[in-house]
C-alpha cells in the first residue's frame, strides 16, 4: 500500500527534455549571442539600421525562447526548440561571418608598403579621393616567374557627397618620365620596379594626388566576378577573343569571370587595338561596380570577396576606410554616376630605359590638349560646386520622401512621382 502511494506521487515524465536541458539551450544561446554582439562591434561594417536589426532580433528570439520554455505545454516548448535551432544557425553563422570578415579586413588592409593612403585621416565618406589601379599581366600561379609591367592603369576618381566616379585610363605604352630615373620608359614597365614607382611617376607627370592604389592581376578579375555572380557588360561590336575561344554579341553579354577577363583583355580584334582594349577594360569595371553597388551581391558576396581580396589584391586602403566605404553603399545600396575617359595621343618609336639602348621601340606619346581636359575633369569631381552639392541634397531629400511614400502605399517609386 506504501509502494502504491509513493509512486503515485511521483511527477509525471513529460517524455521530452528536462529542464536541465532547456537550461543548457539558453546558455549556450546566450554565449553565440555573446560573441555575435563583440564581433559585430569589431566590424563596424554596417549601417546603424541593419545593425539595429539584428540585435533587436536576437534579444526578441532570446526572449521568446526562454518564455517558450518556462511554458508547462509540450508543443510551446516544442516550438522554443525549434527557434532555438534557427537561433543558434543564423547568429552562429552571423558569428563565423563576421570572424572571418574581421580578419580579412586586418589582413589586408594597409598591405602594400608602399604608402600610407589617407595621412589626413579625412572621412573618406565625406572626402573626393583617387585610387589608382594597376593591372599586372599575371595569373597567381606565375607570381615571381616573370617581371610584373604594369599592363592597366586608371585613375578612378571618387567623390561620395555627389555619389559621382570618373575612371581615367592610361595606355600601358605611355611614354613618361621614370620617377627614380629620370628617364624615358614606358609606363607598363613601371610595374617592374615596383608599385611605388609606378604611382610616383604618375603624380609626378600628371600633378594628381593618388590616394590609395589597389594592384590585381588575371586571377583576381576573374575571381571577384565570379564571386558578385557574373556581370553584363555592353559590347558596340560583335567579335571574336584571339586569345581564347569567346566570342562577344553585339549588344549586352552576361559574361562570367572568364570571359570578362578576356573581353578586358583583346586588342586584335579592333583597329585601333590599345585604345579599344582601354574602353573595354573600363566598361568591365563599370559593370563590377554597377553590380556591387546596385544590388544585394555586396552583402551576400562579401565574405568572399574580402578573401579574394586578402588573398589575391594588394592594397594600401586601410580597413576603418574599407569597412566606412562598405557601411555607407550598405545603407541605401544607392546608385553613382559612373562617367570614362582615357587619354588619347599617337604612337611613335623612340628609346626606352629598360630595354636596349641599340633600338627605338614603339611608345604612345600623350597629347597635351587630352592630359589636360582629363585633369580638368578630375578636378571637376573632386571639388564639386556649391550648386551641384545643393542639388544632391535636395535630390536625396526627394528620394527619401518617395521612398517612404512607397513604404506607405506599397506601390513603386514611378507610382508615387505619377501620383505627385
Amino acid at each position: 500500500m506504501a509502494n502504491e502511494n509513493t509512486e503515485s506521487r511521483k511527477p509525471a515524465k513529460s517524455g521530452f527534455m528536462p529542464a536541465k536541458g532547456y537550461g543548457i539551450i539558453i546558455l549556450i544561446m546566450a554565449l553565440v549571442a555573446a560573441a555575435f554582439m563583440v564581433m559585430l562591434t569589431l566590424v563596424s561594417a554596417f549601417p546603424k539600421e541593419i545593425t539595429m536589426a539584428f540585435v533587436g532580433l536576437l534579444f526578441v528570439l532570446l526572449i521568446l525562447v526562454f518564455f517558450l520554455f518556462k511554458r508547462r505545454k509540450k508543443g510551446f516548448r516544442i516550438l522554443g526548440l525549434l527557434l532555438a535551432v534557427v537561433f543558434l544557425v543564423v547568429y552562429g553563422v552571423g558569428t563565423y561571418y563576421l570572424g572571418s570578415t574581421y580578419a580579412a579586413f586586418n589582413k589586408i588592409g594597409g598591405s602594400g608598403d608602399a604608402r600610407v593612403g589617407n595621412e589626413s585621416g579625412a572621412d573618406i565618406t565625406n572626402e573626393a579621393f583617387n585610387i589608382y589601379i594597376t593591372g599586372i599581366d599575371q595569373w597567381n600561379d606565375e607570381k615571381g616567374l616573370d617581371l610584373e609591367r604594369s599592363d592597366v592603369n586608371m585613375i578612378v576618381t571618387v567623390c561620395p557627397q555627389t555619389r559621382k566616379i570618373l575612371m581615367t585610363s592610361i595606355p600601358r605604352d605611355t611614354y613618361v618620365r621614370l620617377h627614380t630615373a629620370g628617364q624615358m620608359d614606358k609606363l607598363t614597365h613601371t610595374g617592374v620596379y615596383g608599385v611605388d614607382e609606378t604611382l610616383n611617376t604618375v603624380e609626378d607627370w600628371l600633378g594628381v594626388n593618388l590616394d590609395y592604389y589597389v594592384k590585381c592581376n588575371f586571377s583576381s578579375v576573374m575571381k571577384i566576378i565570379y564571386a558578385i555572380g557574373g556581370i553584363e557588360v555592353y559590347s558596340p561590336k560583335a567579335f571574336k577573343s584571339s586569345i581564347s575561344d569567346y566570342e562577344y554579341e553585339e549588344g549586352w553579354n552576361y559574361m562570367g569571370g572568364k570571359e570578362a577577363l578576356y573581353f578586358a583583355r583583346e586588342r586584335k580584334a579592333f583597329n585601333n587595338e590599345d585604345d579599344k582594349r582601354v574602353e573595354n577594360q573600363q566598361a568591365v569595371l563599370k559593370a563590377v561596380l554597377n553590380k556591387m553597388m546596385t544590388s544585394p551581391s555586396l552583402l551576400t558576396s562579401y565574405p568572399e570577396l574580402l578573401e579574394i581580396a586578402a588573398e589575391d589584391l594588394e592594397t594600401n586602403m586601410s580597413s576603418d576606410d574599407m569597412q566606412a566605404l562598405v557601411r555607407m553603399q550598405l545603407a541605401d545600396l544607392g546608385a553613382w554616376d559612373i562617367e570614362m575617359q582615357k587619354i588619347t595621343g599617337e604612337y611613335d618609336m623612340d628609346y626606352v630605359a629598360s630595354l636596349t639602348q641599340e633600338q627605338k621601340f614603339q611608345v604612345y606619346r600623350p597629347d597635351d590638349a587630352a592630359v589636360a581636359e582629363c585633369l580638368d575633369n578630375i578636378d571637376r569631381v573632386m571639388n564639386p560646386t556649391p550648386e551641384e552639392l545643393q542639388a544632391i541634397e535636395e535630390e536625396q531629400k526627394k528620394s527619401n520622401f518617395i521612398n517612404f511614400l512607397r513604404k506607405i502605399k506599397g506601390g513603386s517609386s514611378e507610382e508615387t512621382e505619377e501620383n505627385e
